[in-house]
């Protein structure tokens, strides 16, 4: 549930309804200066009543449109507000306009009102800029610089800033894009047959960001770089290819350590094992074997995720694989017999140490020589996503078609979509505004919630794990005063997955 800010001001000139025909005691200046704010009032206003035009000229979903101005500081909505809120759901949607209303182009629609400025507007706007260029204008030089500049922005974003900006394009994106809609323009979507067509191509367009931003959150939040995924990094597609020999040096190394111990153990004539020791080394042996497949685990795992950082399959990759699961797997086993044999503990300890250490090696070597982590790892997700962009501007309609499948509502093609073989028809997935306070990032946390249970009734705890204890089957709650703009909660009503319910009265 994450709140953002909108505002409604229904403005009263009292000073007209005292003076019709002006103050008699304003100084020349004075005038000019209330003749100015006027004029300016009224633009804004006739900016947003146009938008409004626009959004009901534009958006499908039967539901009656509310604009309102950001700006304005009215704390209620009209009667005639009022009367569509009841019709409105709660799913968060996008519309993109041409900016023929306001300065702003990317709207945030939520149930409180459709023309929502965002605290990450700027943000947004690099995503209307990316799709006018890619889609409208064809300028595929401009939509490279600006899935440049957009993704640094959003790989520098803290996690709670990011997590707001994906759900909210999450749920424009659901369901194939069908959540989202266009102003029917010539600078961006030219007719409404095409509005499948462009919902589809921005859910590719989004896909080459969403990706990059995965790995990145991978390899740096995770912290699952090591060298051979860095060096992948640094030198794909360049002519310098020195830095291979820090790869083939970490491959060398640890190959050559595994490989003498496992010879030590094929060399090692049968050991009579002091009794008095047993346990001990056995357990010793046991622990440490469990430690090395829980390093083993993550790349396993997420074999995946490593699989889309090199592209699919190749000579570092395959090294990497060989380095961080099939050698650590020969450890665990071998490990185990030569810790077991040791004449005392402390032989153990150490012997433990040293076959541990050995799978570190990868993962320590960038900091060891220098190796800058997150500038490499930036610069190789701005040059790929320029890569997949090239990839996507060969992409015909029927071929995104063919990719996305058709969705809900899409008045597309009726030849294309017989020629799609896909049956898949997204994902919905739906962010909710339950409430509209300001969006500033400071005072609310975007993380998951475990509703727990203490000695002073339920509390909201936050968490940086999704579990069961996050997952909800319904929400039900209820307002102080629902012609508030930002209504508070006097009633909370949760169902868990697992059935229990928790219920709140803020009253």
């Amino acid at each position: 549930m994450l709140p953002i800010q909108a505002q409604i001001k229904i403005t009263i000139d009292v000073e007209k309804m005292i003076h019709p025909y002006g103050n008699p005691f304003e100084s020349t200046a004075q005038i000019a200066k209330r003749e100015f704010s006027n004029s300016v009032s009224s633009d804004a206003s006739n900016d947003y009543t146009k938008l409004h035009a626009i959004m009901e000229a534009n958006c499908r979903e039967n539901l009656p449109i509310i604009v309102v101005d950001p700006d304005e500081e009215s704390e209620e909505y009209n009667t005639a507000q009022i009367a569509s809120l009841r019709q409105r759901d709660f799913k968060t949607r996008i519309f993109i306009s041409a900016l023929h209303s306001t300065d702003n182009s990317f709207w945030v629609r939520t149930h409180h009102t459709d023309s929502t400025i965002h605290a990450l507007s700027e943000t947004f706007s690099y995503i209307e800029d990316y799709f006018e260029a890619a889609y409208a204008r064809k300028s595929h030089i401009a939509a490279k610089a600006t899935v440049s500049a957009g993704l640094t922005e959003l790989l520098d974003m803290d996690k709670d800033e990011y997590c707001a900006f994906a759900t909210i394009m999450g749920s424009g994106l659901s369901k194939n894009g069908s959540s989202t809609s266009f102003e029917i323009d010539n600078a961006l979507v030219r007719s409404v047959k095409d509005i499948a067509i462009a919902r589809h191509r921005l859910v590719i367009l989004m896909d080459i960001i969403f990706n990059k931003i995965i790995i990145r959150r991978f390899l740096i939040d995770e912290d699952k770089v090591n060298i051979f995924r860095l060096i992948h990094c640094q030198t794909k597609g360049q002519r310098n290819k020195k830095s291979f020999v820090y790869a083939i040096f970490s491959f060398m190394l640890q190959s050559c350590m595994v490989f003498f111990v496992t010879a030590q153990v094929v060399l090692t004539e049968s050991v009579e094992r002091d009794p008095t020791l047993a346990y001990g080394l056995y357990s010793l042996a046991t622990l440490g074997s469990i430690f090395g497949l829980f390093a083993l685990f993550p790349d396993l795992v997420n074999a995946r995720t490593v699989l889309r950082i090199y592209g699919g399959f190749g000579p570092l990759q395959m090294i990497d694989f060989v380095v961080n699961v099939i050698l650590p797997l020969v450890l665990v086993f071998i490990g185990w017999y030569l810790v077991s044999i040791q004449d005392n503990y402390i032989d153990a300890v150490i012997m433990t140490t040293a076959l541990l250490f050995i799978s570190e090696i990868d993962d320590q070597l960038p900091a060891l020589v220098g190796l800058n982590t997150e500038v490499i790892v930036g610069n190789f997700l701005i040059r790929e996503a320029k890569i997949d962009y090239n990839a996507y501007v060969g992409l015909s309609d029927e071929d995104i078609h063919k990719m996305i499948g058709g969705g809900e509502n899409d008045d597309y093609d009726v030849e294309m979509q017989k020629a799609s073989n896909a049956s898949s028809r997204g994902v919905d997935f739906n962010d909710f505004f339950i409430t509209n306070s300001v969006d500033d990032h400071e005072n609310t946390m975007y993380k998951p919630f475990s509703v727990i249970k203490s000695d002073y009734g339920h509390e909201l705890d936050p968490s940086d794990f999704i579990s069961h204890e996050c997952l909800l089957q319904s929400v039900e709650w209820r307002y102080t005063d629902n012609s508030k703009i930002k209504p508070t909660l006097s009633y909370l009503r949760l169902v868990k997955m697992t059935g229990s319910v928790v219920e709140i009265d803020f009253s």
